[in-house]
């Protein structure tokens, strides 16, 4: 029994023996000089792991004989996501707007499309009177009016009650450009608006009127109704 078991010692120190005899230490130092030993490598050179018929099974050490840190913030290729360029503006691909609003607005473009353009709104004229009170007239230059004049008699006499007289004023006006009606004609809407709200009985139908007609006017236009 004896016998058996230092037989058994004996079998498994040669197999340890000839693992350990299977591994090479390959070393170079800083001049590039590479030197292959059993041991390993002394601190300062690079070491390379490698068993007998194999390839190297490890990377370089550092000076101090451990293994190199992996240098911090480099992320390897292999991990990061795909990255895909966005679609470009008008190239149809809209399925990443995931949303009701975009696609909301999608659909009144394309509805717009559709339609034909609404005629521009009509001429207004920015005007301003004698006394220095500006005012909007539509469609064209507000008309000349006549101011009543004071009539005296011959001799500075009264007047006979038939007579009469005036004098032709004509209030400067200037047309707004197309790009200004827009304002105008809201003002216009607001302006009668509040005439309807604070108007007499007797004279809530014609400011009623006048209201519903200067709102028909931007609705037929494509000036928003304020």
């Amino acid at each position: 029994m004896k016998l058996l078991t230092s037989v058994v010692l004996l079998m498994a120190l040669s197999l340890t023996a000839s693992a350990d005899d299977a591994v090479v230490f390959r070393c170079t130092d800083a001049e590039g000089a590479v030197n292959v030993q059993d041991t390993p490598c002394p601190a300062g050179t690079a070491q390379i792991i490698q068993r007998r018929g194999a390839s190297a099974t490890s990377t370089a050490s550092t000076a101090l004989g451990d293994p190199a840190p992996v240098a911090a913030g480099v992320l390897d290729s292999d991990l990061l996501p795909t990255l895909q360029a966005a679609p470009a503006a008008g190239d149809g691909n809209d399925a990443i707007l995931d949303s009701d609003v975009f696609r909301a607005r999608a659909a009144a473009a394309a509805a717009n499309t559709d339609q034909p353009p609404k005629p521009p709104l009509p001429e207004i004229y920015q005007c301003v009177g004698k006394d220095g009170n500006q005012y909007l007239h539509e469609l064209e230059p507000a008309p000349p009016r006549c101011a009543p004049l004071a009539l005296t008699g011959l001799g500075g006499s009264l007047a006979p009650g038939n007579a009469e007289s005036c004098e032709v004023q004509r209030d400067t006006c200037t047309a707004l450009v197309e790009d200004q009606r827009c304002g105008a004609w809201q003002q216009r809407l607001r302006d009668a608006r509040g005439r309807e709200r604070f108007v007499l009985a007797e004279g809530q139908t014609a400011a009623t009127a006048e209201r519903e007609r200067l709102q028909a006017v931007l609705e037929a236009s494509d000036c928003a109704v304020p």
